[in-house]
């Protein structure tokens, strides 16, 4: 497939690409200068939503079974602050 770079510095991504990769507006890329002449590197960044669900999986890699890590922070910072007396039992 062959594209042409507009005056605006503009390439537009063929269909057939978009539809196989599951492109969408808004859809950023990675642009690096290849090691050959004449060669470019283009890299699909990670849309957010792609981004908080890969660091969700790697969470649930570490968390074990009926662990409650943010109830477990709350319940220290309480008892932190019950110890320099903000709060009360």
């Amino acid at each position: 497939m062959t594209t042409t770079l507009t005056g605006k510095n503009q390439i537009t991504v063929p269909a057939e690409i978009t539809q196989q990769l599951g492109l969408a507006a808004g859809t950023q890329f990675e642009w690096a200068v290849g090691d050959k002449p004449n060669k470019l590197m283009i890299t699909i960044k990670p849309t957010r939503k792609q981004m908080l669900e890969r660091i969700r999986e790697l969470g649930r890699k570490w968390k074990k079974p009926g662990q409650d890590p943010i109830g477990d922070l709350i319940r220290g910072r309480v008892q932190d602050d019950i110890e320099k007396g903000m709060w009360e039992k």
